[in-house]
């Protein structure tokens, strides 16, 4: 993520951009002090499992510091609950982690191992071998291990289809990734969602906010997946150059995620979530942080994000609006 940063350092002491977005969040200083637990617990645990030889960070794309960001960000709507926050952290770091296997073939020992057992997260996070246990740990440190099962599902089919050189494949790929990314997601949803285009909604892989539900006392899967229709279009746009000048993005020109269909993917998530009930004030705090500290993005998501912000005025599609299931 390009973000105005960097977060180092003790909460106290923080003298960044970044500083005066924080002021606008209550308990920002506390929920910097629990991101800094998560991100401990997870350096413990690398040292423990003698994985320590990979580094804390796998990442050659992103900076450490970014992940501490995204941490905070997923801890705003936790509120006051710090163990929460605390293991939204460990599972921020651990995912950014364990993502960089899925997305370089060179770090992986059998990349078409990976591709064989896409129907099986479980069985691709055993053959992985030790790093598997990172995603492992995931699932054993939350109250709904469902939920990261998914998370590391969707994030698996984001490496194969950004390392896919087979247009053929790419193609097939991106299809299953409708099947497995709506998998527990209203079927009124999942049918809008299959409107959308697939390489748009393939974008979905990187927000993946299963991860905070994961830790959450309540898990819903349906408005999960809202505000990854939501988010998407931010993570993408924010690595989008960078990954494709590494040649981490593999589409063709044909194939390109298109900026109104991103759009029209933020808009069905805003339709739903613009409505009174379905968000509360901490979700609102952590968009309008979200929209004011990711730098460049396209002008026509910044808008989308601005009219969801202002209660709901979210601007209409096509799409038709009916309840969805909780």
């Amino acid at each position: 993520m390009n973000i105005e940063k960097n977060m180092t350092g003790n909460p106290q002491e923080i003298r960044t951009p970044l500083q005066a977005l924080y002021l606008g969040i209550p308990h920002w200083r506390e929920i910097f002090s629990a991101v800094r637990s998560g991100e401990e617990d997870f350096h413990n645990f690398l040292a423990r499992a003698g994985l320590l030889e990979f580094g804390i960070s796998t990442s050659v794309l992103h900076p450490y510091d970014d992940i501490g960001v995204h941490a905070f960000v997923l801890g705003i709507v936790s509120e006051d609950r710090w163990d929460e926050i605390r293991t939204k952290s460990f599972l921020t770091y651990a995912s950014h982690w364990i993502d960089d296997f899925f997305d370089n073939p060179e770090m992986v020992a059998d990349p078409a191992q990976l591709l064989r057992d896409r129907w099986d997260i479980r069985r691709a996070l055993a053959n992985m071998g030790p790093v598997g246990a990172v995603g492992f740990a995931m699932v054993d440190r939350v109250p709904h291990p469902e939920a990261i099962e998914k998370t590391l599902h969707r994030m698996l089919y984001g490496g194969l289809v950004q390392r896919s050189r087979d247009y053929g494949e790419r193609q097939a790929l991106v299809r299953e990734y409708l099947d497995v990314a709506t998998r527990f997601v209203d079927p009124l949803l999942a049918r809008q969602i299959a409107e959308l285009q697939p390489e748009a909604y393939w974008t979905t892989n990187k927000s993946v906010l299963e991860i905070s539900n994961a830790a959450e006392p309540k898990l819903d899967f349906t408005a999960a997946e809202l505000w990854n229709l939501v988010y998407a279009s931010a993570l993408y746009y924010q690595d989008a150059d960078e990954e494709r000048a590494r040649g981490e993005l593999s589409f063709g020109p044909d194939e390109e995620p298109r900026l109104s269909e991103m759009v029209r993917m933020i808009r069905l998530g805003a339709g739903y979530l613009g409505r009174p009930g379905m968000h509360d004030a901490a979700q609102m705090r952590q968009l309008d942080f979200v929209t004011r500290s990711f730098a460049n993005l396209p002008i026509e998501v910044t808008n989308e994000y601005r009219a969801l912000l202002n209660a709901g005025e979210a601007p209409e599609d096509t799409f038709q609006r009916q309840e969805l299931r909780p």
